[in-house]
């Protein structure tokens, strides 16, 4: 399963969480849809929750977007995609 999203990131980053949320996954599976999962807060949090997920075997730190700007000051955003194939 093609997992990641620092391959995907847009040239230029978005300005907002929705325009992130909009943004093309240009090397999307043709016959799967991309699900987004976000981690928002301050970035020793949000780091912390990524390795503990590594460590869970949910996804490679490595496969989260790096930290984004986020609209709360002080906090971040990262973003793990995985792809979800409709029945």
């Amino acid at each position: 399963m093609k997992t990641g999203l620092p391959n995907s990131l847009p040239n230029s980053l978005p300005n907002s969480v929705p325009d992130l949320i909009r943004a093309p996954i240009p090397d999307a599976p043709a016959d799967r849809v991309p699900i987004r999962l976000l981690i928002c807060g301050v970035p020793a949090g949000v780091n912390r929750i990524v390795h503990e997920l590594h460590v869970l075997r949910f996804a490679q730190a490595g496969e989260w977007s790096p930290p984004l700007p986020s609209p709360v000051e002080g906090e971040v955003i990262r973003i793990l995609v995985r792809y979800f194939k409709p029945e």
